[in-house]
């Protein structure tokens, strides 16, 4: 258990300095992975923590108790956001650069965390790079509707209080709602005794770490249904002058094209994402558009609708 047991050559949280935020908090476990390579945690502070003491940090999170274990099993990297700003996607993204440089990292297994001003930060920046992380865990914030589409892939775990007059459980509400409709990985806890202070009960939760642990980018699925990937089987208008054909054979789905007639593998990366790579469209993903009914509409090429192909037969 990460949250229990006290070793006396426990590591320590690092003091580090750099360009883009001041100065942060560096947790490195003592033990290196059986792979070489640590999993990422970054952690985002709220608003009261701004400043350039990091001790306030240690008063929330996982600054908090990482002092005090013995085993935690992440790289967590923890920037103070400097007084009168807010998060700065830009210079979390170099912060994540620099660390990635220093120490080996697991590139797979990257999340990002944040509480309040930290909740939206953590929101914000899964839009603005959502190539680098595969889960994320917001608490009592929100975010940009309009983008949700581009973070589709990144699994998430939304925390509200019922009783929050600060920021209204509808943010992260509306989010998750929208997640969910387009078939994303997302689990919602809403607090109903709790108001904006949710975040103590969050973090002291080993539920939390094992669930951000279990998630990693790029994991195929090993099995999908049968009858699941024969309800894709069909053909689908691509353009007025393009018809894509999905078929069925040696239990794998493949899609073709009748202007480059090559049949190419699709690979399940959930029941309705699935990647398709080589020179009929460079490598991308394809998401299947499933009705309420379980009737199949459609598909799109990439994570938002720039290109949907409905079902013609």
């Amino acid at each position: 258990m990460f949250l229990i047991g006290i070793s006396v050559s426990r590591a320590q949280q690092q003091e580090k300095t750099m360009v883009s935020y001041t100065h942060y908090l560096l947790y490195v476990p003592k033990d290196l992975p059986k792979n070489g390579l640590y999993p990422l945690l970054l952690f985002l502070h709220g608003s009261g923590d701004r400043g350039n003491d990091l001790n306030l940090l240690k008063s929330a999170g996982p600054p908090s108790f990482l002092d005090s274990i013995g085993d935690f099993p992440f790289v967590v990297v923890s920037p103070q956001c400097p007084e009168n700003r807010n998060w700065d996607n830009e210079n979390l993204l170099g912060l994540l650069d620099h660390i990635e440089e220093t120490l080996p990292i697991d590139k797979n297994k990257i999340y990002v965390t944040g509480y309040s001003m930290g909740g939206f930060g953590t929101w914000s920046l899964a839009q603005a790079a959502p190539e680098r992380f595969a889960a994320i865990a917001p608490i009592c914030g929100g975010g940009n509707l309009d983008r949700i589409c581009i973070m589709r892939d990144i699994s998430v775990w939304a925390f509200h209080g019922a009783n929050d007059t600060e920021v209204p459980y509808e943010e992260s509400e509306r989010l998750v709602l929208a997640l969910k409709e387009l078939g994303s990985d997302v689990k919602y806890t809403l607090y109903p005794d709790l108001g904006h202070e949710c975040w103590t009960k969050t973090y002291q939760s080993q539920e939390l770490y094992d669930w951000l642990l279990s998630k990693s980018k790029y994991c195929k699925l090993k099995n999908v249904d049968e009858s699941t990937l024969k309800s894709y089987v069909g053909r689908y208008k691509y353009s007025e002058d393009e018809i894509m054909e999905v078929t069925f054979e040696n239990k794998n789905l493949f899609v073709k094209s009748s202007i480059a007639n090559l049949k190419l593998l699709l690979e399940p990366f959930s029941i309705s994402k699935f990647r398709i790579s080589g020179p009929l469209s460079g490598d991308s993903d394809m998401y299947f558009k499933v009705s309420k009914d379980g009737l199949v509409e459609g598909f799109t090429v990439g994570p938002c609708d720039h290109t949907y192909c409905p079902k013609i037969e």
